[in-house]
């Protein structure tokens, strides 16, 4: 019986553990391969300090400080990490999830040396956000700061599950926080203290908040990554950077100084409490951003529940939109390009005139519930914000009931002007006297 407690306990121990499959990918300070753990039986990633920073104090304390920060998280959007050790050729290593995704910055098609990017849809964009957010009020709950949040350090998984990596800036903030978790054992608090350069300036420019720039790492809070992430959500929804200075002394002095255009300035078709709940994370002064990513969190659910997340159709020149006696199941705002509205009397086409970036269209047909009554064509490719009869009704209902009586009135004076129009352009017989605006 003996032996054959020393058999089964022989894969424990012993032998060689790691085999090293191939190596995943090189960052600045490490090295990164998939290795299959020979006593578990499971592959996962190995992560090592490069060999010419061996005798570099900089790399190594941001390395261990690193492994020792992602052992105090706890959450899906953070990989946990296996085991931290020293290797044999004495350079530190620890091992974590082996994950399969591409950064944000691919899935954005993002170009690194400009930041333009290609939004995805704002289902996607927001739910990202807020597992980001999720995972970031974690991470201040545990009193870690991640300082370096980037569309390249966020892997979009299957299904747009996020994960995010590369905590080397980050620092223990609050090691009260921390230790909660050890208060049965009060002794373990010494071990969450962690060596770092008060004066090591560590993240990316572009993403930075103010105080970052200028401030020493002990003095920085959560609002520094609310504000990078603001930085993140704004280039989601507009395709572009809030700051788009090229050389370093500018982007500083941007990020510092200057207020960018808000995202509706940008793009006409992001909702109005979206561009708010941005400006607000990206506000200069901390007491007047977000204090904590839980408010974010809450900010964006309430946006969600309003039925607000009006998508975006395309359609190329040419195209119909709707034509006339259809049903008016939704009406739209014009993000870009430019859409002609006709009607048809005596079988020759008639236009009532043009709707261009920022106006809305079909909105009288869904409003009063009815077919439409003209047509509406691309001049040029088109993207719509489109607006359900459904998701209208969810932001009426919100309303003053007083509010909305006077709103009715306007809305029925205004079809009733409206059929008049369309009943004299089609008894014009082609008169251009007739001024559809």
């Amino acid at each position: 019986m003996p032996n054959r407690i020393d058999e089964l306990l022989d894969g424990l121990r012993g032998a060689r553990r790691e085999h090293n499959l191939g190596e995943l990918g090189q960052g600045a300070v490490g090295v990164v391969d998939r290795v299959f753990d020979a006593r578990l039986g499971r592959v996962v990633a190995r992560k090592t300090l490069r060999s010419e920073l061996l005798a570099d104090e900089n790399a190594v304390r941001t390395f261990v400080n690193e492994a020792k920060i992602l052992g105090q998280l706890d959450h899906g959007a953070v990989i946990p990490i296996f085991d931290a050790y020293v290797n044999e050729d004495g350079a530190p290593v620890y091992t974590m999830r082996e994950i399969a995704g591409v950064s944000l910055t691919r899935a954005l098609q993002m170009k690194r040396s400009t930041g333009v990017c290609t939004p995805i849809s704002l289902d996607r964009t927001l739910k990202i956000i807020s597992q980001l957010c999720d995972a970031m009020s974690h991470a201040h709950d545990r009193g870690v700061l991640h300082l370096d949040l980037k569309p390249e350090n966020i892997i979009v998984l299957p299904h747009d599950q996020v994960v995010l990596v590369d905590w080397g800036a980050a620092r223990l903030y609050d090691v009260e926080k921390a230790a909660e978790r050890l208060t049965d054992t009060d002794d373990l608090g010494r071990f969450l203290t962690l060596e770092e350069d008060e004066e090591l300036l560590v993240g990316t420019p572009r993403y930075m908040s103010p105080e970052q720039t200028i401030e020493r790492r002990s003095d920085l809070r959560p609002a520094s990554d609310v504000f990078s992430l603001g930085v993140i959500f704004y280039q989601m929804l507009t395709g572009q950077l809030p700051f788009q200075a090229t050389n370093l002394e500018e982007i500083m002095r941007e990020v510092r100084m200057t207020r960018p255009p808000e995202p509706r300035e940008v793009d006409l078709g992001i909702h109005g409490r979206l561009n708010s709940i941005v400006m607000r994370m990206l506000a200069k002064d901390v007491s007047d951003r977000y204090g904590s990513m839980e408010e974010v969190l809450l900010d964006l659910e309430e946006f969600r529940s309003t039925a607000a997340e009006f998508p975006i159709a395309e359609f190329a020149a040419g195209e119909t939109l709707f034509a006339e006696g259809d049903d008016g199941d939704y009406a739209g705002v014009v993000v870009s390009g430019e859409v002609e509205i006709w009607t048809t009397a005596d079988g020759e086409r008639q236009v009532l005139g043009r709707v261009v970036e920022g106006e809305a269209l079909g909105e009288l047909a869904l409003l009063r519930d009815a077919n439409r009554s003209a047509s509406a064509t691309a001049l040029s490719d088109t993207r719509i914000r489109m607006i359900s009869g459904e998701a209208l009704m969810s932001e009426v209902e919100k309303l003053s009931p007083w509010i909305l009586a006077i709103l009715s009135g306007v809305v029925e004076r205004f079809v009733d002007r409206s059929d008049r129009l369309v009943e004299l352009l089609r008894g014009s017989d082609g008169d251009d006297s007739a001024d559809p605006k």
